[in-house]
């Protein structure tokens, strides 16, 4: 079966840790993610300056993994606060069995807090999540329509293994 799987959430909220910790635990997943891309087209995660070709790799990334295996997952790691774009993702990916939206929600507080855990060059500053706050939309019905299963994560979670091997400070 060949899965599509978009996260949702405001940035610093845990996004790639979920997508890391899903990749660890199951078979043939994939991670697309758009600060990785920045960072490898850019040599910085938070630069912005090419993000027409960052965006289009995103693309062409869940196409090239999608059709790596039969049985695959394919995780879209970017923040996608607002229901136009994931309806974009909901239209344009195509060749999937599945499609599964994933929502993180933290509080505010919380978010604020755990981005200060990150590696120096992966924090966010904290007016840019509070206005992804701001902006953030609940995920509505037509939004929905375009997805076979919607996962809300409630609480934050942990992982020793993805907090050794991944982006957290030492």
């Amino acid at each position: 079966m060949k899965t599509f799987i978009l996260l949702s959430a405001v940035a610093g909220s845990g996004k790639s840790t979920w997508a890391e910790q899903y990749r660890l635990t199951h078979k043939n997943v994939f991670v697309v993610s758009s600060d990785t891309l920045r960072k490898e087209i850019t040599g910085e995660f938070s630069n912005l300056s090419h993000d027409k070709e960052m965006w289009e790799r995103f693309s062409k990334d869940i196409e090239k993994y999608r059709d790596a295996s039969e049985d695959v997952t394919v995780i879209a790691d970017s923040t996608n606060i607002l229901n136009k774009f994931r309806i974009f993702y909901g239209k344009t990916v195509t060749g999937f069995d599945k499609k599964i939206l994933v929502v993180i929600k933290k509080n505010i507080e919380t978010t604020l807090e755990t981005n200060k855990l990150r590696s120096e060059d992966r924090i966010i500053p904290d007016k840019v999540i509070e206005s992804m706050f701001d902006s953030w939309e609940e995920p509505d019905e037509e939004t929905l329509s375009y997805f076979d299963e919607y996962i809300v994560i409630n609480k934050w979670f942990s992982s020793s293994k993805v907090k050794d091997e991944f982006h957290y400070k030492s």
